[in-house]
């Protein structure tokens, strides 16, 4: 995703605490906490969201939950920040062992984004350094939106998207790649062999970004941002394809604006809770916002997925 300034500091205004009114009709679940770029992640029993916060001084916040619905409760922040970094975003976290893991976009020296991580013992504060696991390949390339998925064996792959813009933004060269993940202790690598990198999607169109991946149905789903994200005509869009090793084919465009979902609605990370279910966490704007030029705030927004006839539906 391009570079989000959503929080504007409403972090401070929330002090310790932030709150999602939980209506009968979970889609319209929405907090006034201006985040973007939500990670979603159930560890254990407990859902956690980040986002982008602070994006020049790294802030990353970190709430938690007991429930995939319910009240939202500040318990830190993701504090990976160091000399010579910038443009923090788009955070997710996950834990292998005893270790929490952050992965992220940011830029090193005013280059172009890359995708980096940070490790910690607690999911909240202390985390390391930022440590370099891939950049977009040259040719004025970044790597940014990483989220994580797990196989069915097991296994976990980072995603993200790699992209250049061309033709003018957003219209430019954009890939979903996934690459098999090691953990050993707090330091986490790519595993090497073929089948263990993956090309999921390739377009020269508008901007694909934001990719999370979930099982379902005994079929792998992607779920992807298109168009611009500061404007309403952000969508997010749904692909699937028999395993993460296969091809990718469009099934629907999940939420536009123009069908009740809000303004923009995208940025999307899906999760699956304990019983099987899957929800969903995505940002929109708070009014609607027809150019780049109209000032805008982002909100976030969670839902249950139903699946209809095999496809997910906002419900």
């Amino acid at each position: 995703m391009k570079l989000r300034t959503a929080l504007l500091g409403a972090l401070a205004a929330f002090g310790l605490t932030a709150t999602m009114v939980a209506p009968a009709n979970a889609a319209t679940v929405a907090s006034s906490l201006g985040i973007a770029d939500p990670g979603y992640s159930r560890i254990g029993s407990t859902w956690y969201l980040t986002g982008t916060g602070s994006a020049d001084s790294g802030i990353m916040p970190v709430l938690s939950r007991t429930s995939p619905t319910g009240t939202y409760r500040k318990i830190g922040r993701v504090d990976a920040n160091r000399a010579g970094f910038s443009k923090y975003w788009a955070p997710h976290l996950v834990k292998r062992g005893s270790s929490y893991f952050a992965f992220f976009s940011a830029s090193r020296n005013g280059a172009k984004p890359c995708v980096y991580y940070a490790s910690s013992t607690r999911v909240a504060g202390g985390y390391s350094a930022p440590r370099l696991l891939t950049c977009g390949g040259g040719s004025g390339r970044e790597a940014i939106d990483a989220s994580t998925f797990v196989t069915s064996e097991g296994n976990t792959y980072l995603v993200w998207r790699s992209g250049v813009h061309r033709l003018g933004f957003p219209r430019g060269d954009y890939d979903i790649i996934a690459r098999r993940l090691s953990f050993s202790g707090g330091t986490a690598a790519f595993t090497a062999g073929s089948r263990n990198d993956n090309l999921l999607h390739r377009t020269s169109d508008h901007v694909y970004e934001a990719p999370s991946l979930v099982r379902h149905g005994g079929k792998v789903w992607l779920f992807v941002s298109r168009n611009r994200y500061d404007t309403n005509a952000y969508y997010t869009a749904v692909y699937s394809a028999d395993t993460i090793h296969g091809t990718f084919t469009f099934r629907k465009n999940l939420m536009k604006t123009s069908q009740g979902y809000g303004y923009g609605p995208g940025g999307a990370e899906v999760e699956t809770a304990a019983d099987g279910d899957t929800y969903i966490a995505y940002h929109v704007w708070k009014d609607s916002k027809p150019t780049p030029q109209t000032p805008g705030k982002r909100i976030l927004k969670t839902a249950k997925l139903d699946w209809v006839s095999g496809l997910p539906v906002v419900r």
